[in-house]
């Protein structure tokens, strides 16, 4: 059968007798050396590519059919990083099917969906926030101590919820004197990176696990109390679920603060605390400073007075004054100095309060 490809630099004409069909999805898996999880991802993905060929009646798909399903997929209501997912697959299908004679790549450097969030969308907690939730958890029982042990690790550790969720009791070690946990990072296979354990957190984990029942070192660290589940690894819907909760209970009730709220605020403490942009990208593992830069933007958005500033240039001539006193008499102090000035700021404000 005759093929010519429409709406290419260079026209093919070539026969192919290929038929799109599930049983190619299945050879196109057999061939793939990736992880059970991706290979799950990859029959999902190309089966919907299959059912939209065959509800368009589309048995050899051009270049232009390809961009109408990226229009299709642009058109979904499925998230920007599903999106992506779905379109990298089919160009994956593709690539094989060159690579085997089979097919032409008709999906070659057609772009796909951009997948960076706009994390300046999500909230953060500040200083005080993350310590009025933390003092807000019961300590008492093994949930409150599992719970408190769990949050303090997001938030030092800038892990996310699939992180956590992986860890098990052995991946707590000692490196050159000091503990560490190794985790499942984005993208790995292994647990081939660690993050560090602050004496406070591991002293929290330490006391969580005392209260647990058979404790083994293969075991999950943290795990459910339920008589259903008891001891079995929490799920990632019900570590978001938990902390949500931690967070309504502390009287954070917005749907702009999740579980990834979390390491939002611990990547945006970091560059509050003075680090540069590579150290916050290391501490987020990024592998692209573009995506850290996010939370710098952040940063600069909570320090940037621009409103009260324009207002008190228009109102408050005294005001502005002060203010800008205050700031050069500040920068004239050395640290020590400036600490003393922050904790008597705090003091008259908790004066008014």
């Amino acid at each position: 059968m005759e093929m010519i490809l429409k709406n290419t630099d260079v026209l093919i004409k070539q026969d192919y007798e290929i038929v799109f069909n599930y049983n190619l999805v299945n050879r196109f898996i057999a061939y793939t050396d990736v992880t059970d999880t991706t290979i799950k991802g990859y029959i999902t993905y190309i089966k919907q590519f299959i059912r939209y060929l065959l509800n368009k009646n589309i048995k050899q798909p051009t270049r232009a059919d390809i961009k109408e399903y990226k229009e299709y997929l642009k058109n979904s209501k499925l998230k920007n990083g599903t999106k992506a997912q779905y379109f990298r697959a089919v160009k994956h299908f593709f690539k094989w099917l060159s690579s085997e004679g089979l097919y032409p790549n008709v999906a070659d450097n057609i772009k796909v969906f951009k997948e960076q969030t706009d994390n300046t969308k999500k909230e953060s907690l500040n200083e005080a926030d993350v310590r009025r939730v933390l003092t807000s958890i019961d300590r008492t029982t093994e949930i409150g101590k599992r719970d408190y042990a769990m949050f303090l690790l997001i938030i030092t550790g800038g892990l996310r919820i699939n992180e956590i969720s992986n860890i098990n009791i052995e991946d707590i070690q000692v490196i050159k004197g000091e503990y560490v946990v190794y985790i499942l990072g984005k993208g790995h296979t292994e647990k081939d990176t660690y993050i560090k354990l602050i004496n406070p957190v591991y002293e929290a984990i330490k006391d969580y696990l005392q209260v647990k029942k058979k404790c083994k070192k293969t075991a999950p660290l943290f795990t459910s109390t339920s008589n259903r589940s008891l001891n079995k690894k929490i799920t990632k819907q019900t570590i978001s679920e938990i902390i949500k909760n931690r967070l309504r209970q502390a009287g954070y009730d917005t749907p702009k603060l999740t579980a990834h709220s979390l390491r939002h605020t611990s990547n945006t403490l970091l560059f509050k605390s003075g680090a540069d942009l590579f150290k916050v990208q290391q501490h987020a593992r990024h592998k692209d400073p573009k995506t850290t830069e996010i939370y710098l933007h952040v940063v600069d958005r909570e320090n940037d007075t621009s409103e009260q500033d324009i207002y008190n240039q228009i109102f408050n001539t005294q005001d502005k004054d002060l203010t800008k006193e205050l700031k050069i008499k500040l920068s004239e102090l050395n640290k020590e100095q400036q600490e003393k000035v922050l904790k008597y700021i705090d003091k008259l404000r908790g004066c008014e309060m």
